[in-house]
């Protein structure tokens, strides 16, 4: 059924939809028959526990029964939610009310499911319709678009199918209605059908990033699914592709993916490197908003090329691929590492006067206090980022500290080297340095042996220079 497709291009005449290009908003998390997870599929208890769980809508299966009537059921059998084999569409509506699923809820109705929810106007569901080859039955959107007229539920429900005949007549039937077309193969989208539909509902292997691109040129959204035994894990990766819903078990996982993804910024990045500022590895997630599934660590002092930036509130990351996203923290961009590099694995205190300083967070969160530290206590820097020009050093891997508040002991060996190989205005002032005197006029670099010479018996001394903020 399904066919994984590497990539899509639509045709010339398609493109030409495009008069203009429509921005939706939001993220719209909707509940996969309900949440399958705790409650038996497409029961009131089921729709009830998505829409605690933070979903927007939850998506069900319609199906007639024989003598016409609209039943909600993804299969057109009852024996696997019943254990009885009752083909829907030979049996009467009153004898389907007889089977009940394992919360005691019987089958229900359309016309149930609105009475029900008519007085909830926070509940919303995606209504799918479940058309066979042929089309059949050909009377199913009427029905439906009568019962939404008859509760008005206009504003409240979306519609979808397999079908896209279904979705040409609910363009006619129930205009104000978006209308989203599932597709199983990238083929399936045509042309007649693409004019009239909302968006398209994607079996999320399907999903590339070209396809993603035209589709919101065209103005269209994408959401997508996967199967009912989706696993948990799964949704970072499908989350990550800047889609505009999805339909999921899980929707409490979902709704905390769209509340950190609001007012969020994502950047495509090209021939982008930067700098791992530290000394020792870093964590890396598989998705900037769900941050719950660790990746691969990154190396100590080693540069990575970036594909994309997500610029947050609290925390921005930048992705390496799509498995590894790391806390831009621990970043530095261009040359900021080479005016990084010379203080890692230094030592500071206190300058003079300061009795304490707080450390924070991280340079971008300098209001979330984690520690302090106090007068006389030596800290290891073990890690250094620049914000605007500005040295930060986290200290101790505890909590970060303007590098212009301490006074600095560089490491011995390439650290000293580094520095001296800085432009004067790039060196940070209040630097605890050992003797450099009798080599610092020269531009050249100096060979390690005679280095290790000027450090067999230092003299401490201290170097003052000035430091441009806003150098960069």
């Amino acid at each position: 059924m399904k066919k994984i497709i590497a990539s899509f291009t639509l045709p010339l005449n398609l493109l030409l939809v495009a008069c203009c290009f429509l921005v939706f908003s939001g993220f719209t998390v909707i509940g996969h028959r309900g949440d399958p997870i705790n409650a038996p599929e497409e029961t009131f208890q089921s729709f009830d526990d998505a829409f605690a769980e933070g979903a927007n809508y939850a998506e069900l299966d319609l199906r007639e029964s024989k003598d016409g009537t609209l039943v909600i059921s993804h299969d057109s059998n009852l024996k696997r939610i019943s254990g009885q084999n009752i083909s829907i569409s030979k049996t009467d509506f009153a004898q389907l009310q007889q089977v009940q699923q394992s919360n005691g809820e019987p089958i229900h109705s359309l016309d149930e499911l609105f009475a029900h929810y008519q007085n909830q106007p926070q509940t919303h569901f995606v209504l799918e319709t479940k058309k066979s080859k042929k089309n059949k039955p050909l009377d199913m959107e009427a029905k439906v678009a009568a019962l939404v007229q008859q509760y008005h539920m206009e504003n409240r429900v979306m519609v979808q199918s397999f079908s896209a005949a279904s979705i040409v007549s609910f363009s006619q039937l129930l205009p104000t209605v978006p209308r989203y077309l599932i597709a199983n193969e990238l083929s399936d989208i045509d042309f007649d059908t693409l004019q009239v539909m909302t968006g398209v509902d994607l079996d999320n292997t399907l999903l590339t990033p070209a396809f993603l691109q035209q589709m919101h040129t065209l103005g269209k959204q994408v959401f997508v699914w996967s199967d009912i035994d989706e696993q948990a894990s799964a949704l970072a990766d499908i989350s990550l592709d800047d889609v505009d819903g999805i339909v999921t078990n899980y929707s409490h996982l979902a709704s905390e993916y769209a509340q950190a993804k609001h007012g969020t910024t994502l950047t495509p990045l090209t021939a982008t490197k930067a700098t791992v500022s530290t000394t020792h590895t870093v964590a890396s997630v598989t998705n900037p908003y769900l941050t719950q599934t660790p990746g691969k660590v990154l190396q100590a002092q080693r540069a990575y090329s970036l594909n994309s930036l997500v610029t947050a509130a609290k925390t921005d990351y930048a992705a390496l691929d799509q498995q590894r996203w790391v806390n831009t923290d621990y970043l530095n961009f261009g040359s900021d590492a080479l005016l990084a590099a010379p203080y890692l694995n230094g030592t500071v205190q206190l300058r003079p006067r300061l009795n304490q300083a707080p450390l924070v967070a991280s340079p971008d969160q300098p209001q979330q206090i984690v520690g302090h530290l106090a007068t006389g206590t030596t800290a290891t820097i073990t890690a250094v980022k620049l914000v605007a020009g500005r040295p930060w050093f986290e200290l101790n891997q505890q909590g970060w500290l303007p590098a212009e508040r301490t006074l600095i002991t560089l490491a011995t060996g390439e650290p000293q080297l580094d520095y001296q190989q800085l432009l004067p205005v790039a060196r940070l002032a209040n630097l605890k340095l050992p003797n450099f005197a009798d080599y610092l006029p020269t531009t050249q670099t100096l060979p390690i042996s005679r280095l290790q010479q000027g450090l067999a018996a230092p003299t401490i001394s201290y170097l003052q220079a000035q430091f441009n903020p806003q150098n960069n």
